[in-house]
């Protein structure tokens, strides 16, 4: 619980200091969850209204026991999963079990995502903003985009930067890696978002 502790008291009120108490949304995956229980639960003392949202990659179970209480549907069942967390290039996040950190998260919905986009947006950010991020960060990223179309122009949405591309160098950022599983970048812009 040190985990979640941390980020209820520090990143939470940093996130709240430095957008004036103007955030509107915050979005980030999760591991054992501290960092989206801690945010979620300060920013909703704070202000009722902001909504917090989980960013989910392949082969976790988390957005399911957000959006519909469960961690498996009927066709993940236990033994038929299709995916497990070595099928994704993401690491850090996503996990097949409820922690005592991701229960006290304060959750208004959930976003699944896949390796391809955060495979793309990893690129993108490199390319457009000199951002050498990580497969988490690239994850949370996707969320914050799905999330500010969601909700439209004229708000704040705040998401965590949580990982370098430097620990990310035998996969992620490894072309012979990408190219092996059908992952080698080709977007421009964001348009990997719009299918």
């Amino acid at each position: 619980m040190a985990n979640y502790r941390a980020h209820y008291e520090w990143t939470g009120p940093e996130i709240w200091k430095q957008t004036k108490g103007t955030v509107h949304a915050f979005v980030a995956a999760a591991g054992t969850g501290g960092t989206i229980a801690g945010v979620s639960r300060y920013l909703k003392e704070m202000n009722r209204n902001v909504r917090c949202f989980l960013m989910d990659p392949p082969g976790s179970g988390l957005f399911n026991k957000v959006t519909r209480g469960v961690m498996y549907t009927k066709e993940e069942a236990e033994g038929k999963r299709l995916k497990n967390p070595f099928d994704t290039i993401t690491e850090g996040i996503g996990i097949n079990r409820v922690t005592a950190n991701f229960m006290m998260a304060e959750l208004d919905g959930a976003y699944r995502g896949t390796d391809r986009e955060a495979v793309e947006m990893s690129r993108f950010l490199l390319r457009r903003d000199g951002l050498f991020v990580g497969s988490s960060s690239a994850m949370n990223c996707v969320g914050a985009v799905r999330v500010a179309r969601d909700l439209g122009p004229g708000h704040t949405i705040v998401t965590i930067l949580c990982d370098s591309g430097m620990r990310h160098l035998s996969k992620f950022f490894n072309d012979e890696y990408l190219a092996n599983h059908g992952l080698t970048p080709t977007a421009t812009g964001l348009e990997f978002l719009d299918q």
